[in-house]
């Protein structure tokens, strides 16, 4: 009888901790900044909470031009597959073409997509990334399976979107270069010296996007190592400022290394689950920084809306930034 090879396996040891009743891992505890417990011990929501109605209806007074400025990837077949994810399959179910030689008069299309949920610009959901067996506020990462999605931690929490002041700081252009080299690291310093060239202040609740340069390589070219973002140091920065979200036109916020060695996932961990901070991912600032270097105007209203689906830890987006 033909011999098969026994599949390897490796030595796993049972949890030494206890899940309470309500899903929270008893004793656990965050690092350092975090926002474990600042909205209660049950939120879900995160930063989000920092956008109050008061802070969107003053973000919304501050449209003056009506210039909209939509900040996603266009979704195509051909588009780069950001981590490596596959890329969408967009077909038609019927089109209005497809009949013009019928004898009847209307003319209809349907059509469908399949794709990943975090497959172009996307939205880091809190349920994204965890560590050491727990997520956001405590909560227990056993609550997030393959087969019953996200029973904490979804993006439905946060449906009725992410709206308020949105900030941008190009930091390629305040340094007088198109594109920040692969592996450039973006400092705390940095970003107060871009803010205040800028003639900007970020404020508690803002919706805080960084140009790097980055997203014309993203487009041309995924083969050589390296992404310009922020260091481990604007952790504590983006606390101080009380950000409700931070978005860059990279694939991870953060820098990644080239060659590689240095990157880590702890800027994930720390802003993901120590102080629910959501994340925007592989974001079009071009144009928007454009306009903000002709006008001197880097601040606007911003909406950014997630698919609600249910259970969901990631999201396509596509912010409009109003000025």
């Amino acid at each position: 009888m033909r011999q098969v090879a026994d599949e390897p396996v490796s030595a796993w040891a049972p949890p030494s901790y206890t899940v309470d009743e309500r899903g929270k891992v008893v004793g656990v505890e965050p690092g350092t900044p975090n926002n474990w417990g600042r909205w209660g011990d049950d939120d879900q929501r995160g930063t989000a909470n920092l956008l109050t109605p008061e802070r969107v209806a003053a973000a919304a007074a501050l449209v003056h031009s009506g210039k909209r400025f939509p900040l996603g990837v266009p979704i195509t077949a051909s588009m780069p597959r950001p981590g490596g994810r596959p890329l969408p399959i967009h077909t038609w179910a019927s089109a209005a073409g497809d009949g013009v030689l019928n004898a009847g008069r209307l003319n209809g299309s349907d059509d469908w997509i399949v794709m990943a949920l975090q497959g172009t610009t996307q939205l880091d959901g809190l349920g994204h990334v965890g560590f050491e067996d727990a997520m956001y506020n405590g909560w227990w990462a056993g609550l997030i399976t393959a087969s019953g999605g996200a029973r904490r931690l979804g993006l439905h929490n946060v449906a009725d979107g992410l709206c308020g002041r949105g900030v941008l700081l190009d930091v390629a252009r305040h340094l007088g270069v198109d594109h920040l080299e692969r592996g450039f690291e973006i400092t705390p310093a940095m970003l107060d010296d871009t803010a205040a060239a800028h003639g900007v202040e970020v404020r508690a609740g803002d919706l805080l996007f960084v140009r790097t340069g980055y997203y014309a390589d993203f487009l041309s070219d995924q083969r050589s190592p390296g992404e310009p973002g922020l260091d481990d140091g604007c952790i504590e920065w983006l606390h101080e400022h009380d950000v409700a979200f931070v978005g860059a036109d990279n694939q991870g916020v953060q820098f990644v290394s080239a060659p590689p060695g240095r990157t880590s996932f702890h800027f994930h961990i720390a802003t993901l689950r120590d102080l629910g901070l959501y994340l925007g991912e592989i974001l079009d600032l071009d144009a928007l920084a454009d306009d903000c270097a002709d006008d001197g105007v880097y601040e606007g209203f911003c909406v950014t809306s997630t698919v609600p689906v249910v259970k969901s830890v990631g999201s396509p987006i596509n912010p409009i930034f109003v000025k």
